[in-house]
């Protein structure tokens, strides 16, 4: 009688350490999901920004310029190549249009 006592002890402690595990874990792939989740939304940011300030470098580039080289009718004016970004002006008449695209 004794013995059936502790081995019903040890199976609820067992049980327990089992459900304190699995919430454990649970919590512990929650908080994982989180911080990935704001590691995409602070890379997604910090990549646009620097596209965009890319972009405005590479047109204040083009407007200090602009007056010394020929400007075809229509087309691509400049490529200006950076950490793998690629920003195109294309010209029409006296409409530039910017464009950057982000190589993958």
């Amino acid at each position: 009688m004794l013995m059936h006592c502790f081995g019903k002890k040890k199976g609820m402690i067992l049980l327990q350490t089992l459900v304190m595990s699995v919430i454990l874990s649970m919590i512990s792939v929650m908080v994982m999901q989180w911080v990935l989740g704001r590691y995409v939304i602070a890379v997604r940011t910090y990549r646009s920004n620097t596209t965009r300030m890319r972009t405005e470098g590479a047109s204040s580039n083009l407007f200090t310029t602009y007056f010394n080289q020929s400007v075809p009718a229509s087309g691509s004016i400049v490529d200006y190549t950076t950490d793998n970004k690629v920003v195109t002006y294309t010209g029409s008449g006296t409409r530039v249009i910017f464009s950057s695209v982000e190589e993958q």
